[in-house]
């Protein structure tokens, strides 16, 4: 089914579109993902709808098969440009 209207009380909500995660091998593409991302932002937006874009930094207590916070580049947590971030 097609969405055609979207509730005045909607908001589009990115989680994890950081450069040290699309950087990840994913299942699907990251570049598909971010683009696609990318143009529902752009959308909210011209309707004036929030958008929220979420970042982790930290990690779950007792994963282990995750890379120590040490071994990640600086810019890990960093949002991905495309995503035009705003305040």
């Amino acid at each position: 089914m097609a969405i055609n209207t979207l509730d005045r009380k909607t908001a589009l909500i990115l989680i994890d579109l950081q450069k040290g995660i699309v950087a990840l091998p994913l299942v699907h593409s990251a570049q598909e993902i971010v683009a696609r991302s990318c143009a529902l932002a752009r959308a909210f937006r011209r309707f004036r709808l929030p958008v929220v874009l979420v970042n982790v930094a930290g990690s779950a207590p007792g994963r282990t098969e995750q890379m120590s916070s040490r071994q990640r580049p600086a810019d890990w947590t960093d949002l991905v440009p495309e995503l035009e971030a705003q305040a």
